[in-house]
Order: structure tokens, then sequence, then C-alpha cells
């Protein structure tokens, strides 16, 4: 069950909006005792796995490009 939609910031729980991701992450953790992930390079925070995990594959990508330009 999906309880959390980023791309307009609702949660698919209690369909409250919020302004930013960063408040939807906060409004998990604290209104539905969400466990947050985040990423050990940057401590960007996350709600699911599954996003952090695609975060650290995209800098990884960004990183490695980089390093050969």
């Amino acid at each position: 069950m999906k309880f959390f939609a980023r791309n307009n910031n609702t949660c698919e729980f209690c369909k409250a909006k919020l302004a930013s991701y960063e408040e939807l992450i906060s409004h998990a953790r604290h209104e539905h005792h969400r466990t947050i992930v985040k990423c050990s390079g940057c401590g960007k925070e996350f709600i699911h796995e599954k996003d952090r995990l695609h975060h650290q594959r995209e800098e990884q990508e960004r990183k490695v490009k980089n390093r050969y330009r």
C-alpha cells in the first residue's frame, strides 16, 4: 500500500497536503511513526528505502560521470 505521494506532497494515509517534501517527511515521522531512512553520503532523508537507493544510484552515476570530464 502506498501511503505517501512525493509528486504533490500529499499524505495518502490521511490526505494531508504539505508545502514541501521535507514537511511530508516530518509529517510521516511524527504523525504516522514511519521510519525515515537517510543517505549515508549526504544525509538527505527519504520515506521509502527504494527512494534512498534510487538517490544513491543517481549520485554515484553523477560522480562517475564527473570524474571522466
